[in-house]
C-alpha cells in the first residue's frame, strides 16, 4: 500500500528560527517598522528606556481573528507579488521577541507573547476597547545599559533614515526626505551621493540592507533605491544578491563609471579606497596599464606613493633591484628604503592588490603588464625583480642597534658639531614650552651623538636626544642644514615616548609638528642660525677648517652688525 503524505515542521525549529535571525535590537525594530509600512501606516512611533519599548503605527492592523490565526500565528506564508513593500517570508515579527517579552494590541484583541516563559503558547484576548493599527509594549528580559539605549539610538536612527513614513525616536523625527537631501547622481533606479568614506550605505526603498567597503567600487556615499525600485536581497534582508539582481548591476555600473571619471579628473591625493578599487581591477584584468598609469598605486615604507611605471624605473636605478616589505613604523625598514638599499613596500600596498606577499605582489602586477604592448618593459623589469618576504634577508648589513657615543669616542669636529646641537636644543625646547607641547621639565634634554643604522635620531622623551652621527655632515651645508638639523630636534621633542624601535605617528603628532615647524618658523631659525655661529667658533676653537659656506654666514653677521653700528652713530 503506497499514500502520499506532506513534510511537517517539528516547533522546536520555529523556536529556533525566532532566536536565531535576532541580530540587534535595532534590527528588530526595524522589522517591525516595515511591516507597519507594509499594512499602510502613516507613521511610526518608537519610545524606549532601559526597560520597556513601544512601537505603534496606524495601519490597518489584524481586523479579525481569521488575520490573527493566519498572518500572526504562523510563520512563513507567500505573498502575492505588489502585496507587500518589504515583507517576503512572513517570520520578521519574531526578531524583537527576542529581546522582549511583548503584548500586542490591535483592533478589540490582545496577544501576549512571552517566548522565554511560554515557548510557542501566546494568549490569545478579544472583546476589548478597539485600537487603531499596532500597538507593541514589550518588556525587556534583561535591561538595557544606557551605552546599549544609545548604541540602539544610533543604528535605528541609520537603519531607517530614508524610510517612507515618518518615523519618530522618543518623539524625534528620525527619518529623511529623499528629495530634501542633495544627491550627486539622479539615476532611474536610485539616488546616489558619493563621498570618500571609507563605506558604500546601501538602502533599499529607504530602509538600509548593508554597507560594502569603498573598494569595491572606488566610492563611500549612500545609495537609495527610488519609490518601486526593488534590489534582490537575501533572506535575512542584510545583502544583496549582487549575481541575480538587475537593479544592481545597473547602479553598480554608474557608481563605478562615476568613481573612475573622479579619479581620473582629481587633482588631489587618492584615497585609499579609490586606489584599492584600482589596484584590485587591475590585476583583475578589468582595466588595462593605460587607465591606471597615471595612478600612485605603490606605497613605500615611508609613506610616499608611487606610479607603477616609478617603482620599475627605481628597480632599474638601483640594481639588483631589491624589494621587500616591512611593518608600518618601522626605522630599519625606513632606513633601508631612504638608503636606496631595497624598495620597502608598506603594508598598504600589499592589502591594496591582495597580494599575500611580495613576490605576489610583483607577479600580479608584472602579469597583468604583460597584456598590454605598452607595459611590456615594465612587465621585464618587475619580472627581475629580486623579491624578499623578510627585511633581514633582503638587507643583512642593516643593523638595529642604537649606541650612544661617549665624548672620548668623538673626534674634534664630532664635539664642535655636539656644541652646535646642544645651542640649538636649548631654543627649540624653550619655543615649544611657549607652545604648550612640552614641559619645562623634558624642556632641557642632554644632547649626545650616536649610531644607528634605522635612525637619525632617537629620544627617551625625558631627559636626552641623540642624533645620528651622518646627521653631522648636514651642517656642511650652512644655514640649509642646520635648519634640517633643527626639524629633527622637534622631532625628537614632541615624542612623548621613548622612539627607539618601530613607531608610528598619529595624526596629532602630525599637526603639532606642523604648527611648531610652519608656526614658529622664524623662531627656529633663528636657533639654527645661533647653532651655525657656535658651531663656527667650536671649529675655530678646535682649529679646524671652517667650510665655505659657514664662511659665508660669518661674514653676513659681520656685515650686518657692521651696518648696525654705523646706524647708531
Amino acid at each position: 500500500m503506497s499514500e502520499t503524505r506532506t513534510f511537517s515542521i517539528h516547533p522546536h525549529i520555529i523556536h529556533d528560527l525566532i532566536v536565531a535571525q535576532a541580530g540587534t535590537l535595532s534590527k528588530a525594530v526595524l522589522e517591525c517598522i516595515m511591516n507597519s509600512i507594509d499594512a499602510g501606516a502613516t507613521h511610526v512611533n518608537v519610545a524606549i528606556d532601559s526597560c520597556r519599548i513601544r512601537i505603534d503605527d496606524d495601519g490597518s492592523g489584524f481586523q479579525s481573528r481569521q488575520e490573527i490565526e493566519t498572518w500572526f500565528e504562523v510563520f512563513g506564508f507567500p505573498h502575492e507579488d505588489g502585496n507587500r513593500t518589504y515583507g517576503k517570508f512572513g517570520i520578521g515579527r519574531g526578531q524583537v521577541w527576542s529581546f522582549c517579552s511583548t503584548i500586542w494590541r490591535t483592533n478589540e484583541f490582545e496577544m501576549d507573547v512571552d517566548i522565554k516563559r511560554r515557548g510557542l503558547d501566546y494568549h490569545l484576548r478579544d472583546g476589548l476597547h478597539t485600537v487603531k493599527g499596532v500597538m507593541i509594549d514589550g518588556t525587556f528580559y534583561t535591561p538595557l545599559l544606557t551605552s546599549e539605549l544609545m548604541t540602539f539610538e544610533k543604528e535605528l536612527t541609520e537603519l531607517a533614515c530614508f524610510a517612507q513614513i515618518p518615523v519618530r525616536l522618543n518623539g524625534h523625527l528620525i527619518t529623511k526626505d529623499p528629495a530634501a537631501e542633495k544627491w550627486d547622481f539622479d539615476t532611474p533606479d536610485a539616488w546616489v551621493q558619493i563621498t570618500e568614506g571609507s563605506s558604500l550605505a546601501v538602502y533599499n526603498l529607504g530602509v538600509l540592507v548593508t554597507h560594502y567597503s569603498a573598494y569595491q567600487f572606488g566610492c563611500g556615499g549612500v545609495v537609495l533605491t527610488k519609490p518601486g525600485v526593488r534590489l534582490k536581497l537575501n533572506m535575512a534582508r542584510n545583502d544583496v544578491l549582487i549575481a541575480q539582481c538587475e537593479v544592481w548591476k545597473r547602479i553598480r555600473g554608474v557608481l563605478q563609471s562615476k568613481s573612475d571619471e573622479r579619479v581620473r579628473t582629481k587633482r588631489v591625493r587618492h584615497s585609499p579606497a579609490e586606489l584599492e578599487n584600482f589596484a584590485k581591477r587591475f590585476v583583475g584584468a578589468e582595466l588595462d596599464y593605460e587607465q591606471v598609469k597615471d595612478l600612485k598605486l605603490i606605497t613605500d615604507i615611508v609613506g610616499r606613493g608611487h606610479t607603477i611605471r616609478g617603482f620599475a624605473e627605481w628597480i632599474c636605478r638601483n640594481k639588483p633591484g631589491v624589494v621587500t616589505r616591512a611593518p608600518t613604523g618601522s626605522r630599519k625598514g625606513e632606513r633601508a628604503h631612504t638608503g636606496k638599499l631595497a624598495f620597502v613596500l608598506a603594508p598598504s600596498t600589499l592589502e591594496r592588490f591582495g597580494a599575500d606577499g611580495v613576490e605576489t605582489l610583483c607577479r600580479s602586477v608584472w602579469q597583468a603588464l604583460e597584456r598590454d604592448d605598452s607595459g611590456q618593459w615594465l612587465a621585464l623589469t618587475l619580472h627581475q625583480a629580486s623579491t624578499y618576504e623578510h627585511l633581514d634577508t633582503a638587507v643583512p648589513t642593516l643593523q638595529d642597534g642604537y649606541d650612544v657615543l661617549a665624548d672620548k669616542d668623538l673626534s674634534k669636529a664630532d664635539l664642535a658639531a655636539l656644541r652646535a646641537l646642544t645651542e640649538m636644543a636649548h631654543h627649540v625646547g624653550q619655543a615649544l614650552v611657549e607652545m604648550g607641547y612640552v614641559s619645562c621639565r623634558t624642556a632641557t634634554r642632554n644632547i649626545h651623538i650616536g649610531r644607528s643604522d634605522c635612525a637619525e635620531a632617537w629620544t627617551d622623551a625625558e631627559s636626552q636626544i641623540v642624533v645620528e652621527r651622518r646627521n653631522l655632515q648636514l651642517m656642511k651645508l650652512g644655514v640649509g642644514g642646520f635648519v634640517g638639523l633643527t626639524h629633527l630636534l622637534v622631532h625628537e621633542f614632541l615624542h612623548d615616548s621613548a622612539d627607539v624601535g618601530s613607531h608610528t605617528h598619529d595624526y596629532e603628532f602630525y599637526a603639532r609638528y606642523h604648527e611648531a615647524t610652519c608656526g614658529r618658523a622664524g623662531v627656529l631659525n633663528q636657533a639654527a642660525a645661533r647653532g651655525l655661529s657656535r658651531w663656527i667658533v667650536a671649529l675655530r676653537s678646535y682649529r679646524l677648517k671652517v667650510p665655505r659656506l659657514a664662511a659665508r654666514h660669518l661674514d653676513e653677521e659681520e656685515r650686518l652688525h657692521r651696518q648696525s653700528l654705523a646706524s647708531a652713530e
